[in-house]
């Protein structure tokens, strides 16, 4: 019995070993650059060495709707093992501005509605921050280039839309987002900073410090010896 507790406690600390050791990031400091989110787990499954940055943000939020174009602009300049994820605050299951964030997707109307959402509540006034759905379905529909018929059927679509509205809960919820927006970067780092350019500049640092180790490139081998010249 004590050989097979003691196995049992090596087997433990091997397996724990990784995941306190990545807790502490290379020339970055924890309660200043981010706040480690213990048993956090990324939004979506990515291949091995990418990393996940999710923000999760809300239509409503008038910081979300300013840091909105700074964080596409900084996300163009991404390494190649790091992919920005965008995340709605669900409030509940029937809240429309989640809804219509996850049907614009459906409808591949995202990338034209996204931020036109946040200039029609913070900057022209054409929504309302209590829009139902119907509202945004209207304006929505007098966006050009999104598909209004599409957007209305997936926005109705619940097989499809609560899956989803559940996985960005949970997401939230385990990574313990206190507010709008917010910065996770691979389901374990919640970015801190007192300005936007800090937020960005640290979740930069901390994308940094989880690249992949580069593999040092195999020794050369030395060149073949020349064959002795031979007399005819």
């Amino acid at each position: 019995m004590r050989g097979l507790l003691l196995s049992l406690a090596l087997l433990l600390t091997s397996t724990l070993a990784p995941a306190q050791a990545q807790r502490a990031l290379p020339g970055l400091a924890e309660g200043v650059q981010y706040r480690y989110i213990d048993n956090g787990q990324p939004y979506r499954a990515l291949p091995p060495g990418m990393v996940e940055v999710a923000e999760v943000f809300a239509y409503t939020c008038p910081h979300c709707a300013q840091f909105s174009p700074k964080l596409e602009a900084w996300a163009k300049q991404l390494p190649s093992h790091a992919r920005l994820v965008l995340i709605p605050g669900v409030f509940s299951r029937d809240d429309p501005w989640s809804r219509v964030f996850f049907a614009a997707q459906t409808a591949k109307s995202l990338p034209v509605l996204h931020p036109r959402l946040f200039a029609a509540v913070h900057e022209t006034g054409e929504l309302p921050r209590n829009a139902d759905a119907a509202q945004i379905l209207a304006f929505a529909g007098r966006v050009q280039g999104s598909n209004a018929t599409a957007l209305k059927i997936a926005m109705a679509d619940n097989a499809t839309l609560l899956p989803k509205l559940k996985q960005a809960y949970d997401f939230a919820a385990r990574s313990q987002i206190e507010g709008t927006p917010s910065l996770v970067i691979a389901g374990r780092y919640l970015v801190l900073g007192n300005s936007y350019e800090s937020l960005l500049g640290n979740a930069r640092a901390i994308v940094d410090a989880l690249a992949p180790k580069k593999k040092p490139a195999p020794p050369r081998a030395a060149p073949a010896a020349k064959p002795a010249a031979t007399r005819s």
